[in-house]
Order: C-alpha cells, then structure tokens, then sequence
C-alpha cells in the first residue's frame, strides 16, 4: 500500500516539475518577445500626430503634457529599423543592460547625440581610453551602455539614440513611426486629447481571453503541455479511485461506516497529491528562475481543487450506488 502512494507521489511530481518547466519556458518567450519589440510593453500606442512638425517640438508636447508623467517615446525610424530616437520623462522600463547603463534626464538636454546599443555592437565599438564609441554615420558617437539579456533577441541590434534639440529639430515626425509606452496604462482618448494626436492605436491587437493575438500560437506547445499535466493527475486520479472500490468491498464485508470510508479516502487522497504537487513545485522553483511565480502557483492550485472535490463527488456517488 505504501509503496503504491510512493509511486503516486512520485508521479505528482514529476507533473508538477514539469508545469514549472513549462511556466518558466512561457516566461522565457514573453521575455523575447518583449526583447523583439524594444522592450515596449502590451500597453504601448502607435501614434499619428494630427499636424507634421519636428522631433524636438513633439517631445517637447509630451514634457508639458500635465496626465504623462512617465513614459518614453520611441521615434523608429521608417528607412533603418534599427535606429530609434529616445526619448523619455519621469519613471519608465528601461531595457536589460550588459554593461554600462540607460539614459538618464539630463541625457535628452544633452548637446551631443548619445547612444544605447544592442550588444551585437560590443566587438564593433572603438574604445580609445574609458569611453566607449560606435561609428554612426561616418562620426563617433558615445556608447553609455549596451543592451541585451542571455536570450537572442532583435533587440540585440539596435540603436537607441539620444539625439541633441538641434538635430531632433531637424528631423519630422511623418518620417518616423511613433512609439508611446507609459508605466501606468491611459486610454487612446486621454493621449489623443493631450497630444492632439489624429490616431493612438494599440501596439499589439488585445481580446478578453489572451493578451494579443500572437500569444496563444507563440505558447501553443507550453499550453498543450499545461493541458496534458492536468489530464495525467485526473488520470491518475480515476486509478486511485478503481482501487477505493475494492478497498471499499473489503471495507463492506467488515461492515465499517460508509460515510467515515469515503471521508477516509478522500482525506487520504488529498494530502498525498498536495505532497506530489508541493514537492515537485519546489524542486522546480528550486531548479528554474522565474521572475513570477503567480500564475504557476494559481495554476497548481486549481489543479488540487479540482482533483480533490472531483475525487469526493465520484467517490460518494459511486460509493453510495454500489452500497445499495
């Protein structure tokens, strides 16, 4: 008898080893993703403004702009995918850094172009003394920092560049795509009013059930994955209760209470699968970094819930008929 529970505890486990791997690997690709899309979150706007005018005037907009108090802008170019000017004010995410750091406040007022590069760019930089350089178009211009995380991503390519007033005066918005990402999330309508702005639309495409539409087909393996794990416990919850029936005929022919037998089981049940799901949860979190361990924790909660109150329900039913 032991030996059969050692075993189902064993198989929990391995189940719930397996939904951390699979949580860690979701995680590992929204990083990349995030990565590939200039570190913008989901609540980023692509704006168009109603009027052309240059770079500086526009920031310049959304420096007095009283509702936008932390947000970075992102003027991508339309020629080289690469290169974006950057923008920002107040509190924002800043890439991951390899080396060096992000732009500061005092960069944006600065009177010569800085630069923020993806770590592709390490062996092409000119280092004379302390300070490092990359050659921009046909110029040197400093590297503060450069960006990048262990995963490969298209961030690893580009440009961030924080450009004097004088030059970002001479470039126009219409020759740019406009990115805006704030830390707190504000409707299209309070941007377009306080940027009078002729179009703020959503980064991505969102809907009740998913995040954007890529995700569920950027996830399809893991969520699969997610879906076999809690078809393996109900399996394995439908054997343990084949064997409560014969236990339960043995129980019968003893003449022991049938109520106390059902709770008996049921109670018996319940703490080794919370003992398979704990054990294997923490030989995961153990094993795989996770910057969020919620979802992954709600998800093996709801897993247990539904093992246990199913177990009782079928058990008492069946139980119950086969006592008649």
């Amino acid at each position: 008898m032991f030996k059969r529970k050692f075993v189902f505890v064993i198989y929990i486990a391995l189940l719930a080893f397996l939904s951390v791997y699979l949580f860690f690997k979701i995680q590992e690709r929204d990083i990349i993703i995030r990565l590939n899309n200039n570190n913008l979150s989901l609540d980023a706007y692509k704006v168009t403004p109603k009027q052309n005018s240059s770079l500086a005037a526009f920031s310049e907009k959304v420096k007095n702009a009283s509702a936008l108090d932390d947000i970075q802008i992102h003027y991508q170019s339309k020629k080289d995918p690469r290169i974006t000017y950057f923008y920002g004010k107040g509190d924002y995410d800043v890439p991951p850094m390899i080396s060096g750091h992000f732009f500061s406040n005092a960069d944006f007022d600065s009177a010569v172009p800085l630069l923020v590069v993806g770590k592709n760019y390490q062996d092409k930089l000119y280092h004379p003394k302390d300070q490092a350089y990359l050659k921009l178009d046909g110029q040197y211009v400093p590297v503060l920092g450069i960006m990048g995380e262990q995963y490969a991503s298209e961030l690893d390519d580009q440009i961030f560049i924080a450009a004097s007033v004088a030059t970002l005066n001479e470039l126009n918005t219409s020759h740019y795509r406009i990115v805006l990402d704030m830390t707190e999330p504000l409707s299209a309508k309070t941007l377009k009013k306080q940027l009078n702005l002729a179009t703020a639309k959503s980064l991505v495409n969102k809907n009740f059930i998913i995040s954007h539409e890529s995700w569920l087909s950027s996830h399809l393996a893991q969520v699969l994955g997610l879906m076999a794990v809690v078809v393996g416990v109900l399996a394995q919850m439908l054997l343990w209760l084949l064997a409560s029936g014969k236990r339960f005929a043995e129980a019968t022919f003893l003449k022991a209470d049938k109520a106390r037998f059902i709770f008996d089981e049921w109670r018996t049940y319940s703490l080794w699968l919370l003992l398979g799901l704990g054990s294997g949860t923490l030989f995961g979190i153990l094993y795989f970094q996770m910057t969020s361990y919620v979802a992954l924790i709600s998800y093996l909660l709801g897993i247990a819930i539904l093992c246990s109150m199913s177990f009782y329900l079928l058990i008492k039913a069946r139980l119950e008929k086969e006592g008649k």
